[in-house]
C-alpha cells in the first residue's frame, strides 16, 4: 500500500511538472507525451511489449483504437505507439487548471457526454485541425472503462471519423493493464503489459461501418481472450 501511495503521489508531481513544461514548450507537446507517459509507467514499475506496428509508421496520421481497461491505457498508448498523437477525453478534464488548458490549446477531443450533437461537433472541429498537422487520434470505442476486463460493445463515432477523413484504423489491445491497477481501487502492482498493434484497416474495405467495426472488435477480442487463458494457465 505503500509503495501505491508513493507511486501515485510522484505521478501526480510528474505530472504537474510535465504540464507546467509543455505550456512553455507548446511546439513540443508531442514530444513531451510520449517522455510523459514513459515516466509515468517506470514510476509505476510497468513494462510493455509490443508485438506488431511494423506498419504504423507507414501512417500518418491515424485513428488509434484502444481498448479501456485502466487508467494506464493513455500512457501504455502513447509509448507503445510512440507516435504525434492527440486523445479524447471527457470534457470535465478539460476544465482541471493547468492540465485542461493544457488539453484544450494543444487540440486534444472534449467528450461532452450528455450533449450528443454538441460532441460531435467539437470532434469534428478539432479532428479536422489534427488532420491537417498529421496528428493521430487515440479512441477509446468502448466510451468508458471495462469494469470485468471484458471489451465492451464499441460505439461508432471513432469509425465514422475515419470514414469522414479517409484515415486509417489501427486497432491496439492494451492486455494485463487491469491487473497493474486493479479497478477502483489505489493500488499499483508493478508488471509487464502486452500491447498488440493490428495492422492499418479502411472503413471502404468493408461493406458498411457496422461490418468494419464487427471485424475490428472480433479480432481484438480474441486476442484478449487469448492473452487472459494463457495466464490463467500460467498462474
Amino acid at each position: 500500500m505503500i509503495r501505491s501511495i508513493i507511486s501515485i503521489s510522484s505521478v501526480i508531481i510528474i505530472t504537474a511538472l510535465s504540464v507546467v513544461v509543455n505550456l512553455i514548450f507548446l511546439p513540443l507537446h508531442s514530444l513531451g507525451l510520449i517522455i510523459w507517459s514513459r515516466f509515468v509507467l517506470a514510476i509505476v514499475g510497468v513494462k510493455f511489449k509490443v508485438i506488431g506496428g511494423e506498419d504504423l509508421s507507414a501512417v500518418n496520421p491515424c485513428i488509434i483504437l484502444i481498448n479501456h481497461e485502466s487508467a494506464l491505457d493513455i500512457p501504455i498508448a502513447v509509448a507503445a505507439t510512440r507516435k504525434p498523437v492527440r486523445f479524447m477525453a471527457k470534457q470535465e478534464l478539460f476544465r482541471v487548471p493547468f492540465f485542461g488548458w493544457l488539453m484544450r490549446i494543444s487540440n486534444h477531443i472534449p467528450i461532452d457526454r450528455k450533449d450528443r450533437q454538441k460532441a460531435i461537433k467539437s470532434i469534428e472541429r478539432v479532428s479536422a485541425k489534427l488532420v491537417k498537422k498529421k496528428i493521430s487520434i487515440i479512441v477509446s470505442p468502448e466510451g468508458t472503462r471495462s469494469h470485468t476486463g471484458e471489451i465492451a460493445p464499441f460505439k461508432k463515432g471513432a469509425f465514422r471519423l475515419a470514414q469522414s477523413h479517409n484515415l486509417p484504423i489501427v486497432p491496439v489491445t492494451i492486455m494485463g493493464a487491469r491487473h497493474c491497477i486493479p479497478n477502483k481501487t489505489l493500488t499499483v502492482i508493478p508488471g509487464v503489459v502486452t500491447v498488440h498493434i493490428g495492422k492499418p484497416v479502411y472503413t471502404n474495405q468493408f461493406k458498411d461501418i457496422d461490418e468494419c467495426i464487427k471485424n475490428v472488435r472480433n479480432s481484438m477480442v480474441a486476442l484478449k481472450k487469448e492473452y487472459e487463458q494463457k495466464r490463467l494457465i500460467s498462474a
